[in-house]
């Protein structure tokens, strides 16, 4: 039996699927890009610090996961939807990592 399914059908699908792994990657890449990195300007530091998270993990996902049907999917599209998913799903949480790094560790060193 063949299914059709639209195209924010299978962005949805996408992203509930893999939260796991996107959840994964994004600790992996908070503690990648050392948030004591991103001092140089205190009001928009952290938006370069999330910035980079956020790109890390969208490149890892596409690096990974080759089996995204580009004949359905634009990958500008769902990268795009990708980061504005990431927004509501990791904005705080990565800004909780980032004040907390910055809270516990002496960046002047």
């Amino acid at each position: 039996m063949k299914i059709i399914i639209t195209e924010s059908q299978f962005v949805d699908l996408f992203f509930k699927r893999r939260f796991g792994r996107i959840d994964k990657l994004a600790d992996e890449k908070m503690r990648y890009y050392p948030p004591c990195d991103y001092t140089y300007d205190k009001y928009y530091a952290f938006y370069d610090y999330y910035g980079d998270v956020r790109n890390a993990v969208i490149f890892k996902m596409f690096e990974k996961d080759s089996n995204v049907p580009q004949d359905i999917v634009d990958i500008d599209v769902l990268s795009e939807t990708m980061n504005e998913w990431m927004y509501e799903q990791f904005y705080d949480k990565v800004k909780e990592y980032y004040d907390k790094v910055l809270e516990d560790e002496d960046c002047d060193e």
